[in-house]
C-alpha cells in the first residue's frame, strides 16, 4: 500500500514550527507574520485570548515612531540642507542689519522733534498726526533694540512690520516702486523681514533663547 503524504510550503512549516515552540496549537499573531502569513486572521471558534491576538508591545512604539518621522520629513526637509550654526549667525545677522535701520530711522524722527513729525505725517493724510508720530518713534527705537537683542522677537516684528506697513499705504505707495523716488521697496522690504523674523523667531544667538534655556532647562543634543 502506498501513502500518501502531503507536501508543505516552506512558510506552512516555519509557521508550524513556531507553533509548536511557542506552545500553541496553530501559529498565532507575529508569529504567523514572521512566518510569511500574511495578516493574521483567527480562526472561527478559536480559544486564543485577546493578548495572544493583539499585536505585541514591543511593536508598536516603533510604529507609532515611523508613522510620526513620516509626517514630518515633508515639512522639515530642505532642498539644500543648512546647518544650524549658519542658520542662527544669519538670523543674528538679519536682526542686526534690521533693528539698526529701524533705530536710525527713529532717531531721525525724534532728532526733527514730534511737532515736525507729526506735521509731516498730516501732509501725508495719516491719522492723529501726533500719536502716530510718537508711536512710531517708540516702535522703530524699540523694535529696533529688542530685534538686535532678539529680545521679544515676535512682538517686536509684528509691531515694526504693522509700522512699516502704513509707511508703505500713506508715504510711499504712490511713488512707485524704488526709494530713490520715495518709492515703498524700502519700507516693504524692512517690513517683511520683521515680519519674517517674527514668525520663524531670533534664533539661538539670542536673549530669547537663553531666557527659554533657564526656563526650560538645558536643552537636549538632538533637539532643535
Amino acid at each position: 500500500m502506498t501513502r500518501s503524504t502531503e507536501v508543505k510550503t516552506p512558510e506552512e512549516r516555519a509557521a508550524e514550527a513556531l507553533a509548536a515552540r511557542s506552545g500553541h496549537e496553530e501559529p498565532r499573531g507575529v508569529e504567523w507574520q514572521r512566518a510569511g502569513g500574511g495578516h493574521f486572521r483567527p480562526a472561527v471558534g478559536s480559544s486564543a485570548s485577546p493578548a495572544s491576538s493583539a499585536p505585541s508591545p514591543s511593536s508598536s512604539p516603533s510604529s507609532a515612531a515611523g508613522l510620526s518621522h513620516a509626517r514630518t520629513v515633508d515639512t522639515d526637509a530642505r532642498v539644500v540642507p543648512v546647518p544650524q550654526l549658519i542658520r542662527d549667525a544669519v538670523l543674528l545677522l538679519a536682526r542686526v542689519v534690521l533693528g539698526v535701520v529701524l533705530v536710525a530711522h527713529g532717531m531721525q524722527k525724534v532728532l526733527q522733534g514730534v511737532s515736525a513729525t507729526a506735521q509731516g505725517f498730516g501732509g501725508m493724510g495719516i491719522p492723529l498726526p501726533e500719536a502716530a508720530a510718537v508711536i512710531t518713534m517708540a516702535v522703530e527705537i524699540g523694535g529696533g533694540v529688542l530685534l538686535i537683542l532678539g529680545l521679544l522677537t515676535p512682538i517686536a516684528g509684528l509691531l515694526a512690520g504693522l509700522v512699516l506697513a502704513g509707511a508703505v499705504v500713506f508715504a510711499h505707495l504712490s511713488n512707485g516702486l524704488f526709494a530713490a523716488d520715495g518709492g515703498w521697496e524700502l519700507a516693504a522690504g524692512l517690513g517683511v523681514g520683521a515680519l519674517v523674523l517674527a514668525v520663524v523667531g531670533p534664533g539661538r544667538f539670542s536673549v530669547d533663547r537663553l531666557l527659554l534655556r533657564r526656563l526650560r532647562g538645558p536643552e537636549s543634543p538632538a533637539g532643535p
